[in-house]
């Protein structure tokens, strides 16, 4: 039987514990993301505001500035990453809340723009207030360091995670 060098053992030491600290990590990001999830849907189910998460995101890049010229469905599904029959479910369900309105463009028949309605602007800024509101109670348990210190390891998490996932057309293979 062969002895085993200090050095190897050392090598399968550090395997054993990155390994754990992976999955350590992994967890923490797990209980993070459903931590995250109950906060938001406590937050929509005593919201006034009258909006689902989904819902508020799919609305968040009207009220970025359009202008009041509008986005077209296809835009806001990209945005909120729900396909455009999803988007577009969601929109006319918005538009009989009086949220939206929805018409054709002057310039494309085949498109329909989007765009927020006084009421849907003022319901979407109660629910950011909210959600703001919720996070900086929540945020105000870490120093002022250790808030940007965290924003940066997360932001670094976020790419990481990002670049993990397959991009449309990436790995497809064409058939002729």
């Amino acid at each position: 039987m062969r002895e085993v060098s200090k050095h190897e053992v050392d090598d399968l030491q550090d395997h054993v514990g990155d390994e754990a600290g992976v999955r350590e990590l992994a967890q923490a990001a797990d209980r993070l993301f459903y931590a995250m999830r109950r906060s938001r849907a406590a937050t929509m189910g005593r919201s006034g505001a009258g909006l689902s998460m989904a819902q508020a995101t799919l609305l968040e890049p009207l009220a970025a500035g359009t202008k009041g010229d509008g986005l077209p469905v296809g835009k806001l599904a990209v945005a909120a990453e729900v396909s455009v029959p999803t988007a577009t479910r969601m929109l006319k369900q918005l538009e009989v809340a009086g949220m939206v309105t929805r018409e054709r463009s002057p310039h494309d028949e085949r498109q329909v723009l989007i765009r927020l309605t006084a009421d849907g602007a003022d319901r979407l800024a109660a629910m950011r207030t909210e959600l703001r509101a919720r996070q900086s109670e929540a945020l105000a348990h870490f120093t002022p360091l250790e808030r940007r210190e965290l924003a940066a390891q997360l932001q670094r998490l976020a790419a990481v995670i990002g670049d993990t996932v397959p991009q449309p057309g990436e790995g497809e293979t064409t058939q002729q």
